[in-house]
């Protein structure tokens, strides 16, 4: 998915929702950081986890931010302006310029579903981390990330389109496997999935039908048919009917 402007600025307020807040919670708990250590955050976006990693590691340890995107790396620098142990990159996963076990730890929040190659990133994931380093990676199970109200037909038009949005539409089912091939142990997965019933401005929901309206427009569905599913959205919040479920998995796993 391409970052614009609108595009961009949308993801980091839906890193700010509840929803936001818990994945990111869930994701810092899971690497056991400690003052000092070398910390590397895959797909850093606007920089609000990287902010917590480098208040943590304290002024003896670093952590890097590592986007392709230049819109998201400038928001995280802001986001990370008053400290002096953040640094960034825009290093493809698939090639780090780090060198061999060069972190403690590393994060990666719904970025590794948009690697096509997603078994070089783990292998170059794994020769920049330490032994005995955590790895704590949250990824979607989209088949599950649905929007419940509008006219069945078109609901399915939409979801359809929107499956071109990334490259791995079930990664957690596969990364137990993945990891282990790759020199990881202990990998466990653990579902942090939720349910939103209403489109209030600052819900989760509200704003990825941003993202879904504007892929779908991209993958050729017609404006009309996109603003009347949207229109849809909120007749069946008003009658009661409506729903958006989704399934992001944490997938936590150690360095051999």
């Amino acid at each position: 998915m391409e970052f614009s402007s609108e595009i961009g600025a949308v993801q980091r307020r839906m890193a700010q929702t509840q929803e936001g807040v818990g994945r990111r919670k869930a994701t810092f708990e899971a690497l056991n950081i400690a003052v000092g250590q070398q910390v590397l955050d895959v797909g850093c976006g606007g920089g609000h986890l990287l902010r917590d990693l480098a208040l943590s590691v304290g002024t003896e340890g670093r952590v890097v931010g590592l986007d392709p995107s230049n819109q998201q790396i400038e928001a995280a620098k802001g986001h990370c302006q008053d400290l002096g142990n953040v640094a960034f990159s825009q290093d493809s996963a698939t090639e780090l310029s780090f060198a061999d076990e060069e972190f403690d730890a590393i994060a990666s929040i719904q970025v590794l579903e948009y690697i096509d190659n997603v078994d070089g990133a783990l292998s170059e994931i794994r020769r920049v981390i330490k032994p005995g380093g955590r790895l704590a990676a949250v990824s979607v199970l989209w088949d599950h990330w649905h929007f419940h109200g509008p006219d069945p037909a078109l609901n399915h038009r939409m979801h359809e389109a929107f499956k071109a949005h990334c490259f791995h539409q079930m990664l957690p089912l596969e990364m137990p496997t993945k990891l282990a091939r790759h020199g990881f142990v202990g990998a466990h997965c653990t579902p942090i999935g939720f349910l939103n019933n209403t489109l209030h401005h600052n819900s989760f929901a509200y704003l990825a039908t941003t993202l879904f309206t504007h892929f779908a427009i991209g993958q050729g569905i017609p404006e009309e048919d996109v603003r009347s599913w949207r229109e849809q959205l909120d007749e069946a919040e008003k009658d009661g009917r409506f729903g958006f479920v989704s399934v992001p998995v944490l997938t936590t796993a150690i360095a051999a």
